[in-house]
Protein backbone atom coordinates (compact mmCIF):
# COMPACT_ATOMS: atom_id res chain seq x y z
CA UNK A 1 0.00 0.00 0.00
CA UNK A 2 1.03 3.59 -1.23
CA UNK A 3 2.27 5.94 2.85
CA UNK A 4 1.42 8.91 0.66
CA UNK A 5 -2.55 7.76 -0.19
CA UNK A 6 -4.84 10.11 2.31
CA UNK A 7 -8.68 9.23 3.24
CA UNK A 8 -11.44 10.53 0.82
CA UNK A 9 -11.28 14.18 0.74
CA UNK A 10 -14.42 16.91 0.90
CA UNK A 11 -14.51 19.38 -1.75
CA UNK A 12 -16.03 22.45 -0.88
CA UNK A 13 -16.92 25.12 -3.38
CA UNK A 14 -15.66 28.55 -2.83
CA UNK A 15 -18.84 29.78 -2.76
CA UNK A 16 -20.06 27.38 0.05
CA UNK A 17 -16.85 28.91 2.03
CA UNK A 18 -17.58 32.70 1.46
CA UNK A 19 -21.61 32.12 2.27
CA UNK A 20 -20.72 30.28 5.39
CA UNK A 21 -17.68 33.08 6.34
CA UNK A 22 -20.41 35.68 6.13
CA UNK A 23 -23.04 33.47 7.93
CA UNK A 24 -20.46 33.29 10.72
CA UNK A 25 -19.55 37.05 10.48
CA UNK A 26 -22.90 37.73 10.51
CA UNK A 27 -23.95 35.76 13.59
CA UNK A 28 -21.09 37.02 15.76
CA UNK A 29 -21.82 40.94 14.94
CA UNK A 30 -25.38 40.37 15.94
CA UNK A 31 -24.09 37.95 19.42
CA UNK A 32 -21.85 41.39 20.05
CA UNK A 33 -24.55 44.20 19.43
CA UNK A 34 -26.78 42.11 21.55
CA UNK A 35 -24.16 41.37 24.43
CA UNK A 36 -23.50 45.15 24.14
CA UNK A 37 -27.18 46.16 24.46
CA UNK A 38 -27.52 43.77 27.65
CA UNK A 39 -24.40 45.59 29.13
CA UNK A 40 -25.97 49.14 28.21
CA UNK A 41 -28.49 48.30 30.09
CA UNK A 42 -26.84 47.13 33.30
CA UNK A 43 -24.54 49.68 33.35
CA UNK A 44 -24.70 53.11 35.40
CA UNK A 45 -26.75 56.00 34.66
CA UNK A 46 -25.22 57.90 31.39
CA UNK A 47 -23.46 61.65 32.60
CA UNK A 48 -23.39 64.70 30.53
CA UNK A 49 -21.95 67.82 31.39
CA UNK A 50 -23.15 69.33 34.43
CA UNK A 51 -20.11 71.09 35.84
CA UNK A 52 -21.19 74.82 35.17
CA UNK A 53 -25.05 76.57 34.83
CA UNK A 54 -24.44 76.57 31.04
CA UNK A 55 -23.97 73.17 31.18
CA UNK A 56 -27.56 72.58 32.92
CA UNK A 57 -29.39 75.36 30.70
CA UNK A 58 -27.81 73.49 27.51
CA UNK A 59 -28.38 70.07 28.52
CA UNK A 60 -31.35 69.77 30.70
CA UNK A 61 -34.84 69.96 29.49
CA UNK A 62 -36.05 70.81 32.86
CA UNK A 63 -35.24 71.91 36.80
CA UNK A 64 -37.31 69.61 38.83
CA UNK A 65 -38.71 69.27 42.52
CA UNK A 66 -39.91 65.97 43.64
CA UNK A 67 -40.39 63.18 45.70
CA UNK A 68 -38.36 60.21 44.92
CA UNK A 69 -41.05 56.85 45.14
CA UNK A 70 -40.05 53.58 46.10
CA UNK A 71 -36.35 52.51 44.96
CA UNK A 72 -37.35 49.85 43.42
CA UNK A 73 -39.56 51.43 40.81
CA UNK A 74 -37.08 54.72 40.29
CA UNK A 75 -39.97 57.01 40.00
CA UNK A 76 -39.66 60.32 40.65
CA UNK A 77 -43.21 62.33 41.99
CA UNK A 78 -42.62 65.92 40.26
CA UNK A 79 -44.48 68.49 42.37
CA UNK A 80 -42.79 71.63 40.48
CA UNK A 81 -41.10 72.43 37.26
CA UNK A 82 -38.92 75.47 38.46
CA UNK A 83 -37.30 76.06 35.32
CA UNK A 84 -37.75 74.60 31.62
CA UNK A 85 -35.29 75.33 28.50
CA UNK A 86 -36.76 76.58 25.53
CA UNK A 87 -37.50 73.39 23.23
CA UNK A 88 -37.80 70.97 26.22
CA UNK A 89 -39.42 68.18 25.43
CA UNK A 90 -42.76 67.64 27.79
CA UNK A 91 -42.27 66.40 31.36
CA UNK A 92 -45.43 64.45 32.91
CA UNK A 93 -45.63 64.53 36.67
CA UNK A 94 -44.68 61.05 36.88
CA UNK A 95 -41.21 59.93 35.90
CA UNK A 96 -38.90 57.03 35.78
CA UNK A 97 -35.46 58.11 36.59
CA UNK A 98 -32.79 55.95 37.18
CA UNK A 99 -30.40 58.07 40.66
CA UNK A 100 -29.80 57.31 43.30
CA UNK A 101 -32.30 58.47 45.74
CA UNK A 102 -33.60 57.66 49.21
CA UNK A 103 -37.79 57.04 49.01
CA UNK A 104 -39.83 59.98 50.71
CA UNK A 105 -36.83 62.86 50.35
CA UNK A 106 -37.03 65.81 48.47
CA UNK A 107 -34.85 66.26 45.25
CA UNK A 108 -33.90 69.18 42.74
CA UNK A 109 -33.22 67.27 39.58
CA UNK A 110 -32.42 68.95 36.22
CA UNK A 111 -33.11 66.16 34.40
CA UNK A 112 -32.70 65.38 30.06
CA UNK A 113 -35.15 63.34 27.93
CA UNK A 114 -32.93 60.95 26.07
CA UNK A 115 -34.12 59.75 22.91
CA UNK A 116 -32.98 56.05 22.08
CA UNK A 117 -34.08 53.49 23.17
CA UNK A 118 -37.99 54.54 23.17
CA UNK A 119 -37.18 57.83 25.27
CA UNK A 120 -36.41 57.61 28.73
CA UNK A 121 -35.48 60.68 31.63
CA UNK A 122 -32.18 60.95 32.77
CA UNK A 123 -30.17 63.32 35.78
CA UNK A 124 -27.75 64.85 33.68
CA UNK A 125 -25.04 63.75 36.45
CA UNK A 126 -25.46 61.60 39.79
CA UNK A 127 -24.15 64.60 41.29
CA UNK A 128 -26.85 66.75 40.00
CA UNK A 129 -29.06 65.19 42.29
CA UNK A 130 -29.79 67.75 44.95
CA UNK A 131 -30.91 66.50 48.04
CA UNK A 132 -33.01 68.90 49.46
CA UNK A 133 -33.64 69.59 53.52
CA UNK A 134 -36.79 71.52 54.26
CA UNK A 135 -36.65 73.38 50.75
CA UNK A 136 -33.01 74.21 50.80
CA UNK A 137 -30.20 72.79 48.60
CA UNK A 138 -27.61 70.54 50.74
CA UNK A 139 -25.84 69.27 47.92
CA UNK A 140 -24.23 69.86 44.56
CA UNK A 141 -21.02 67.72 43.96
CA UNK A 142 -18.70 68.72 42.07
CA UNK A 143 -21.28 70.96 40.11
CA UNK A 144 -22.12 75.27 40.42
CA UNK A 145 -25.39 74.33 42.30
CA UNK A 146 -22.79 73.39 45.71
CA UNK A 147 -22.54 77.27 45.67
CA UNK A 148 -25.82 77.17 46.39
CA UNK A 149 -26.03 75.07 49.59
CA UNK A 150 -28.36 76.15 51.72
CA UNK A 151 -30.73 78.18 49.53
CA UNK A 152 -33.73 77.81 47.70
CA UNK A 153 -33.60 75.84 44.53
CA UNK A 154 -35.71 78.69 42.97
CA UNK A 155 -32.16 80.32 43.19
CA UNK A 156 -30.87 77.62 40.63
CA UNK A 157 -33.74 78.89 38.35
CA UNK A 158 -33.55 82.17 38.15
CA UNK A 159 -29.38 81.64 37.30
CA UNK A 160 -30.60 79.37 35.26
CA UNK A 161 -32.93 81.40 33.11
CA UNK A 162 -30.63 84.56 33.16
CA UNK A 163 -27.69 82.36 32.04
CA UNK A 164 -28.87 80.98 28.92
CA UNK A 165 -27.39 77.90 26.60
CA UNK A 166 -24.41 77.58 25.26
CA UNK A 167 -24.26 79.15 21.96
CA UNK A 168 -23.14 77.01 19.87
CA UNK A 169 -26.61 74.84 20.65
CA UNK A 170 -29.09 77.39 20.45
CA UNK A 171 -29.73 76.54 16.91
CA UNK A 172 -30.29 72.97 18.35
CA UNK A 173 -32.29 73.80 21.26
CA UNK A 174 -35.55 72.02 19.73
CA UNK A 175 -33.34 68.87 18.55
CA UNK A 176 -32.50 66.22 20.77
CA UNK A 177 -29.59 66.29 23.73
CA UNK A 178 -27.74 64.09 21.41
CA UNK A 179 -27.46 67.14 18.87
CA UNK A 180 -26.57 69.64 21.30
CA UNK A 181 -24.05 67.58 22.48
CA UNK A 182 -22.54 67.36 19.25
CA UNK A 183 -22.97 71.21 18.47
CA UNK A 184 -21.09 72.13 21.63
CA UNK A 185 -18.29 69.66 21.35
CA UNK A 186 -17.75 71.25 17.72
Amino acid sequence: MDENTTGPTLSVSRRLKIGGTIVVVLMAVWAAVLGGRALLERADPPEFPATDVRDWATFADHLVLGTAGPADTDRLEVTTVLWSRQGAHPIGRGITLDADMTEGEAYAVPVAWLEGGGGRWVALAAEAVLPLDGGRVTGGGQTWAADHAGESPRGLATELYETGPHPAAVPYLYESLEQRLAAVER
